[in-house]
């Protein structure tokens, strides 16, 4: 049943993270009530000033002030955009959700029709009908979306887009930890491990008027990065319930063992004049990753590539021949080593499951003791 078909309209949170946005907090207020004042259910908007150094926080305490409907909450620092989401939608108390961003990313006239959309069993997101950005942004969001797509299996346009759509009851059963924009990511691993639908809502995108946005900074990219490898990799929680893990298809673990083995050639040759022939500069990072993300079968497959195919681009002492015995041991030895790093590099997560096992063991046994 649709939450908007109930007797009792949902009530209705909208969360918006500000830094430095004294420009666009009072547009982003009377936009946000000239569309929603109609509405059945009750209203409240969620402003989280994470610690700005403009006038951001007096301007939105004036609104506070005048409109009973808005409430904020403050951070003493500035400690990044997933900081300030997460508090805002533990602040938040409506039956829904929405998060957005302040420069009017969207027109917020459209709200009304993703309520429509609404149900306990899924979160609705809004997704670019256009691209609004200029050239650099583009590559760099197209880059990040290929990224989750390939590595986290998130299979939507447009991750980062500032409009989504969260029922209560999907973030209450969210662990959310990310400080950064990776949190764009993890609202949605989030929703899809308590099995809920994904349902993507075309939007004309406006390009920010107002203010600055950081999001293609470089100390930026190396968060969402950062925190991207990190999410994985999280063991389970105090009270022992496990992340459901993140299925990967065959296409995906050996694309990835493809493509790795491939860039740590393509470096290799680029880079000859900085650092000769080192393949293993590259190779050997390339396979632990490809041997973590896939597993040995994948980790292999790039090894033997990459040998194989140094019969063709590289020089002695890298170049085979499979006529020649010497160079088939040394293939042979190429794959052992292939086999040692993807042992090591699957240490942690069998380091992972035997704690997981005795801390399930600890916790039955403390709790026959009760």
């Amino acid at each position: 049943m649709s939450l908007g078909a109930t007797a009792q309209p949902p009530s209705l949170s909208i969360v918006v993270p500000l830094y430095n946005e004294e420009e666009n907090v009072r547009p982003l207020a009377e936009a946000i009530f000239k569309v929603l004042s109609p509405y059945p259910g009750s209203l409240e908007l969620v402003l989280v000033d994470d610690g700005s150094h403009d006038r951001t926080a007096a301007l939105a305490l004036e609104l506070v002030g005048s409109e009973p409907r808005i409430r904020l909450v403050r951070h003493e620092r500035n400690r990044g955009l997933g900081a300030a989401i997460r508090t805002g939608l533990d602040a938040a108390e409506g039956d829904l959700i929405l998060y957005t961003d302040a420069d009017l990313p969207f027109d917020f006239g459209l709200i009304p029709q993703l309520l429509a959309l609404a149900t306990p069993d899924k979160i609705i997101i809004g997704c670019r009908a256009n691209r609004g950005e200029g050239p650099r942004r583009w590559l760099l969001s197209k880059g990040y979306n290929l990224l989750c797509r390939g590595l986290l299996g998130l299979e939507v346009r447009d991750v980062n887009f500032a409009c989504k759509l969260i029922p209560r009851c999907a973030r209450q059963g969210m662990r959310l930890a990310s400080e950064g924009s990776f949190i764009d990511a993890e609202i949605l691993l989030e929703c899809r491990r308590q099995g809920l639908g994904i349902v993507e809502f075309p939007l004309t995108y406006y390009p920010r008027t107002r203010g600055q946005s950081t999001l293609s900074r470089p100390k930026v990219i190396a968060g969402i990065l950062s925190e991207m490898v990190r999410y994985p990799l999280r063991a389970s929680d105090p009270a022992g319930r496990r992340r459901a893990p993140v299925t990967r298809s065959i296409w995906q673990r050996y694309g990835v063992a493809i493509g790795g083995g491939g860039l740590a050639l393509l470096l290799t040759l680029l880079l000859q004049p900085l650092i000769g022939f080192n393949l293993y500069l590259f190779f050997i990072p390339a396979v632990i990753f490809i041997a973590w993300y896939g597993g040995w079968g994948p980790a292999l497959t790039a090894t033997t590539l990459a040998a194989l195919s140094g019969a063709y681009f590289l020089p002695p002492p890298y170049s085979l021949s499979i006529a020649d015995p010497n160079d088939i041991l040394r293939l042979v030895l190429f794959v052992l080593m292939a086999l040692s790093i993807s042992t090591f590099a699957n240490l942690q997560k069998w380091a992972e499951y035997a704690w997981r096992k005795a801390y399930g063991l600890v916790k039955e046994l403390d709790h026959q003791r009760r």
